[in-house]
């Protein structure tokens, strides 16, 4: 399903101590079709001071209506996302096929729901989207802010159906959850984790404490959720993650 980026409400002041590491290492993978995922470890260079800054301003996270994130969030601002955006550039718009960065939205994340709480559209792959014109394209990055690897990374999924039944879908579950109904599932819910009728995933990235990933956001993709019960309302012992989303100008092919 795709994912919107509405207008945020006013963003705490942001007054954080860590910076985007410099010299973090950075290794390229392979997905499909020529696309790839950046990985870059060691991010920041205080990493906990983020965590602890989640903790003090959870009051401030707020679940969105209009956004497909399956827990509250809490805007960013300032040095950190220009930060963010500049290990971007430096990363990642080569290897996006990206020529500039047109603007750029960046927030903490905390999954709080359990797969039976989801809409029917956020049990499969998602794509992030922009309103976007010829030759833009939109990036994105998750970086994980957690040490307990179960808490899961993120997958990336290649659709097995043509793109024209993939809308079909999408919009079958978009009608089916303004109408607030539910698909009849043949197991129980789940995050989506595995390939199915329509998707085969190609990739699950594991997460690392301070491991940045940068990806196409129109890939779709999905958080890796594999032991839903351990989601806790935490900052610090949560699947707490900085998410941002990079509207782009692409290279020419």
């Amino acid at each position: 399903m795709f994912v919107s980026h509405p207008a945020a409400p006013s963003p705490a002041p942001v007054a954080l101590r860590p910076m985007v590491n410099p010299h973090p290492i950075v290794t390229m993978v392979p997905l499909f079709d020529g696309h790839q995922c950046v990985i870059v470890d060691n991010f920041m260079t205080e990493p906990e001071t983020m965590v602890e800054y989640a903790a003090l301003q959870r009051g401030r996270f707020l679940d969105s209506a209009d956004n497909y994130y399956p827990g509250p969030e809490l805007p960013l601002t300032g040095r950190f996302v220009a930060g963010v955006q500049e290990a971007f550039l430096l990363h990642a718009r080569t290897p996006l096929k990206a020529r500039r960065v047109l603007g750029v939205a960046s927030r903490l994340s905390l999954v709080t729901r359990r797969p039976e709480q989801l809409f029917p559209g956020q049990r499969m792959p998602h794509r992030d989207s922009y309103d976007l014109d010829e030759m833009e394209g939109v990036g994105a990055m998750v970086l994980y802010l957690f040490k307990d690897e179960r808490l899961g990374g993120t997958s990336f999924f290649k659709p097995k159906v043509s793109p024209r039944e993939i809308d079909a879908l999408l919009r079958e579950l978009k009608r089916m959850e303004l109408a607030g109904e539910s698909p009849v599932p043949a197991a129980p819910p789940t995050f989506a984790i595995s390939s199915d009728e329509h998707f085969q995933k190609v990739l699950t990235v594991e997460p690392r404490f301070n491991r940045a990933i940068f990806y196409n956001g129109g890939i779709f993709h999905s958080g890796h959720i594999t032991a839903p019960e351990l989601m806790v309302d935490d900052p610090a012992r949560g699947r707490l993650t900085v998410n941002a989303f990079f509207k782009l100008r692409m290279a020419a092919t």
